[in-house]
This record gives structure tokens, C-alpha cells and sequence, in this order.
């Protein structure tokens, strides 16, 4: 569920929803999930158990990805935007095509090098698009406690 989305310039809470709900999207280009980001993604047991227990070495690690990926994201979005004017970009969901089809070639074209960058911008960080997709879904659950980490830690990275 990689989404491009303009985000937020301001390093506050608003920005960071929207660098988990970008790092959701990346997360589920490996595990298939799409969710819809206008309603509470379902959360299965395990999958939030898991998560639950978010070392701080965890922390770190997605604080860089999404932090790496953000440049790329905006590069990405202003890059289709200019191609599909006047229409605004589409939400893109990296592990479903159909999101794609309707773009033309260099915008897809461009759509498919962003998913291929964050799944690899993620890995370099040291997480699995599992455990990063986790992660971003224990915040959207409303965690606020590891949102509060993750931007303490984005915002030493910074």
C-alpha cells in the first residue's frame, strides 16, 4: 500500500501519520495488503502482538527509512503530477497494479521505480517490509507512545 500523497512540511504529528501511512503502503508492497487509509485498517492478533514490542533499534531503523524515502516520494508525486495535469495524482498502492493502470507509461514507469526504491530503502534499514508494515499499523492503530519514539527519533536524525 505504498501511497504517493503530498505530506505535511511541518515535523509535528501530522507529518509523521503521513510518513506511517507512506511507510504502510511500502510495508505492504511484500505482504500484499492494501488497506484503505480512510478507515482503520483491521489488524489480525499475531500481527499486532508482534508489533507490540518495538525495540529501539527498530525505532531507529524505520525513523531512517521513512526519513530516506520522503525525498524520493516527493520526486516521485511531483513527477506524475506534472505528467496526469490537470487531474491529480492517484493514490498508488505498490503491490496492486490495477492502482497503475490507469497512468500512462512514464508515470507508471515512475511509480514502479518509487515502489522498487522503498521496498529497498526499508530493507537497507535494517527491517523486513513485514515488521515495517507492523510498525506503521501499531501507530495507525493509535499507539501513541511509539509515535512519539518514531518522532523523537526522526527528529534526532534530522
Amino acid at each position: 500500500m505504498l501511497t504517493i500523497a503530498k505530506l505535511s512540511q511541518n515535523i509535528g504529528q501530522p507529518v509523521l501519520r503521513s510518513l506511517a501511512i507512506a511507510g504502510l503502503a511500502i510495508a505492504a508492497i511484500g505482504v500484499g495488503v492494501v488497506p484503505d487509509i480512510t478507515r482503520p485498517a483491521p489488524h489480525l492478533f499475531d500481527t499486532v502482538a508482534q508489533a507490540q514490542n518495538v525495540t529501539n533499534d527498530e525505532i531507529q531503523s524505520y525513523a531512517r527509512a521513512v526519513l530516506d524515502m520522503e525525498p524520493i516520494r516527493q520526486s516521485a508525486y511531483n513527477d506524475i503530477k506534472k505528467i496526469v495535469t490537470p487531474n491529480a495524482p492517484p493514490n498508488i498502492a505498490c503491490n496492486a497494479g490495477a492502482s497503475f493502470s490507469g497512468l500512462p507509461g512514464n508515470a507508471r514507469q515512475i511509480a514502479v521505480t518509487y515502489c522498487n526504491e522503498s521496498r529497498r530503502i526499508v530493507r537497507d534499514n535494517g527491517l523486513s517490509i513485514e515488521r515495517f508494515n507492523q510498525i506503521t499499523s501499531q501507530i495507525q492503530g493509535g499507539d501513541v507512545d511509539l509515535e512519539r519514539r518514531i518522532q523523537s527519533a526522526m527528529r534526532q536524525l534530522q
